[in-house]
């Protein structure tokens, strides 16, 4: 975890939120995100990375834009907090709402509310921006979706005359015409539910325990003493999922969600922790009882195919998942005859999908009828994917099996594995409690699946006449 451990000694303070007086009774060095979020629910706001670098909980202080993850709540005595939340009017979207609503300016909708905070901060100190004025005011923001000009084009929009309702179009002229998204209101007025902003009052929350090595062999120490010594729940380990294996396509499951007592890479979760959440963030790694081997890491296809190389699953010893070849005709004849012959190897690197939302939700299970059925909320591009896997890992039949999709903050293809997910189950299922998690930036780009790097050879050919 790399959030830092708040102190336990509250601190009234009074401030603003919305135009709402409120009074807190809090640690002063309190995140303001994590007051808003936590203790008046004004979920509106985001938490992308709890660093300031990408700017999703950008809020308005006294009218200023700031990273309200890095304002301790007690800088913010008698100040005025403005959040998504308080920018339009009851049920009436602001002016510069109804903008980014007709721009298409929003699309996963998890930078949308520090964008507009950050675009109204702009507006009050620039009433008529030049666009490199507004690209300046927004340049704390990131986006991962949009490209920014729509975004761009919505705040000088909002400069000028109020934008219009995007009208539904007549019978018959559908087509070309402009449509509003369906899902777009509710991320542009903070109510759209994403996974970090949803769970159940009484949830257990989860800290998983990773490794630090690519390749390792390991083994627990005194769990149960480690847990009475830092008043946890409990742990899961691998033992706790009846089939611990899972993967994108049914027949080639292979992939524990909790190693068993060798890991693979950097960052292979072995270990959940269960418990209070400020119990689990007080706990240092080191204490965590893991006895780690490391071990020589296949890195490269070239190692993983050498004579002799460590096998990487058990299922398939050459460490070849699979093999295709498709010729038509004499291709090394062609090539011969060919009076221009160009030859190139070309190597891709990982590409980290880099979404601003990191993985988050909840799972709780119930009987009904005699049947029992588990229920995860969770941010998934691909919940019957979730369903027939963790039926699979749990021995259920997949009706027993909610899958609840959460709002998802970016995904481009990374959401569509399983991460959090197993854990989740695993923990409502042995506790008999909901439980959550949250995974921070660097949890969320150090275990969850990139784009694959790849080595390619190519040859092309042409007969004189091209």
């Amino acid at each position: 975890m790399n959030k830092p451990v708040e102190p336990t000694l509250a601190t009234s303070f009074a401030l603003r939120a919305n135009g709402r007086d409120v009074a807190l009774s809090v640690p002063p060095a309190k995140r303001l995100t994590d007051v808003l979020r936590d203790d008046l629910g004004l979920t509106g706001t985001k938490v992308g990375c709890a660093a300031g670098d990408c700017g999703a909980c950008t809020v308005l202080l006294d009218g200023e834009q700031v990273c309200a993850c890095l304002v301790p709540v007690g800088q913010c005595e008698g100040a005025a907090i403005t959040t998504v939340e308080g920018l339009g009017e009851a049920s009436r979207l602001s002016d510069l709402q109804r903008s980014f609503l007709a721009h298409g300016a929003a699309q996963c909708g998890i930078c949308t509310p520090g964008m507009l905070m950050a675009a109204a901060d702009t507006l009050r100190r620039h009433p008529r921006p030049t666009e490199q004025q507004v690209a300046d005011g927004l340049g704390g923001v990131l986006c991962r979706c949009t490209g920014y000009r729509k975004i761009v084009e919505a705040v000088l929009a909002a400069a000028g005359e109020p934008t219009a309702n995007v009208a539904e179009p007549a019978t018959g002229a559908a087509v070309g015409s402009r449509l509003a998204r369906l899902d777009v209101a509710e991320k542009l007025d903070g109510r759209a539910r994403y996974g970090a902003d949803e769970a159940l009052a009484d949830a257990l929350w989860l800290r998983v325990i990773r490794s630090p090595y690519p390749a390792a062999r390991f083994e627990f120490g005194d769990l149960d003493a480690f847990v009475a010594r830092h008043g946890l729940a409990d742990v899961l380990t691998a033992a706790d999922i009846p089939f611990n294996r899972f993967a994108i396509f049914p027949d080639l499951r292979d992939q524990p969600a909790l190693a068993e007592g060798r890991v693979r890479f950097r960052g292979e979760a072995v270990l959940v922790l269960v418990g209070a959440r400020e119990r689990l963030e007080a706990i240092e790694e080191a204490e965590v009882p893991v006895r780690w081997q490391p071990q020589h890491a296949v890195l490269t296809p070239e190692e993983a195919l050498a004579p002799g190389a460590p096998v990487l699953h058990e299922r398939w010893p050459d460490n070849v998942l699979c093999r295709g070849r498709v010729v038509r005709g004499d291709v090394e004849a062609a090539l011969a005859r060919a009076a221009v012959r160009v030859e190139a190897r070309m190597t891709t690197s990982y590409v980290e999908h880099a979404y601003i939302e990191p993985e988050a939700g909840y799972a709780a299970w119930s009987r009904a009828d005699g049947v029992e059925r588990v229920t995860v909320f969770a941010c998934t591009q691909t919940p019957y994917m979730d369903r027939d896997e963790l039926a699979s890992m749990f021995r259920l039949d997949p009706r027993q099996v909610r899958i609840v999709p959460s709002a998802v903050g970016g995904g481009f293809g990374g959401k569509l594995d399983i991460s959090i997910q197993p854990l989740l189950v695993a923990a409502a299922r042995k506790f008999g409690r909901p439980a959550r998690i949250v995974y921070t930036r660097p949890e969320s780009m150090v275990s969850t699946t990139k784009r694959h790097p790849a080595q390619m050879r190519a040859v092309l050919a042409a007969d004189a006449d091209g």
